[in-house]
């Protein structure tokens, strides 16, 4: 699908695009590569909706530069960018969110923003800007035909991610316990290769995760085969791409995971507790999961209405 972006020949001085019109930015956060990647699609989603030009923060380019083309897109001169009525978004996007004010040059308010409502509408362009340098990607495809060379039945791949690190930290309980979560089980895994299993023919899953040792020591009894470590993100990112369809646990890696791959989704679900400030005003899955995607819930009976959070006194 051809995009339509913006012209580097723009004369960016932090006030006015041609004709006139205030390009449109946002607040960029401190979040590593799926973070920065929601950050730039919120901005491309609602800069589409109210038909404005956009420029990237430094920073968020900083990032994504690294990874895709996004040279095509003004970056904002902060020594010279002066905010003019910051527009605050929340948590999902707002029908108000499609007419931004002209005077408005700033996307501010969530700081974090993973709702995929904010640039569905614009889903393949974004997977267009999102593609991979021609060699991460022939490295993907060449580690598929690979795997096809060891499991020559192989007809469809399923890549797995697995988020732990900063989720599961033992000194503090990492995030899933700071907002009162349950880590992903056993359970959930064996449900999700049950699910492709049972509907397609010769299937082989491919997990990639920040803690593959431990994949590699609990997901075999899955049958699922553990990634060598890769040299950074970008290439397990792009591995998972370039899969059929995706099982993930949690986090915004994961979810690009799915999303750029665009088959079917298969994702861990009711691991925040209900009804709390989390679920009820941030993090609601239906806001963060396409309603294509399929929820898988292992959560006991009774165990939100016992669950008692250690790390909270």
């Amino acid at each position: 699908m051809q995009i339509s972006r913006f012209s580097l020949s723009v004369d960016w001085n932090g006030i006015n695009a041609p004709g006139g019109f205030p390009l449109l930015t946002i607040h960029t956060n401190q979040g590593r590569l799926g973070n920065q990647m929601f950050t730039f699609a919120t901005l491309y989603g609602l800069g589409r909706l109210n038909h404005r030009s956009i420029a990237l923060m430094p920073s968020n380019y900083e990032v994504l530069q690294k990874y895709f083309d996004v040279s095509i897109f003004p970056v904002v001169d902060q020594k010279h960018f002066v905010e003019v009525q910051p527009w605050q978004i929340g948590n999902w996007l707002k029908e108000e969110d499609k007419a931004i004010p002209l005077s408005s040059n700033i996307i501010k308010g969530n700081v974090y923003p993973t709702s995929y409502t904010f640039f569905d509408h614009v889903r393949e362009e974004i997977k267009e800007i999102f593609r991979f340098s021609d060699k991460t990607k022939s490295d993907a495809e060449g580690f598929l035909r690979h795997v096809k060379t060891v499991r020559p039945s192989t007809e469809v791949y399923v890549g797995v991610h697995v988020r732990r690190g900063d989720y599961l930290s033992h000194s503090d309980g990492g995030w899933l316990r700071a907002f009162d979560g349950r880590e992903v089980d056993f359970e959930f895994f064996r449900r999700a290769v049950d699910y492709f299993r049972n509907k397609y023919g010769n299937v082989t899953f491919l997990a990639v995760s920040d803690d593959r040792e431990w994949c590699r020591q609990n997901l075999a009894q899955f049958g699922i085969l553990t990634t060598p470590d890769s040299p950074g993100p970008a290439e397990d990112l792009a591995l998972l791409a370039e899969c059929n369809h995706t099982i993930m646990t949690y986090g915004t890696y994961g979810f690009w995971g799915g999303y750029l791959a665009g088959g079917e989704v298969v994702y861990f679900t009711d691991f925040l507790k209900p009804n709390s400030s989390m679920t009820l005003e941030y993090f609601r899955y239906e806001k963060m999961y396409p309603p294509d995607w399929v929820a898988i819930s292992t959560t006991p009976p009774g165990f939100w209405e016992n669950y008692t959070n250690p790390f909270r006194t």
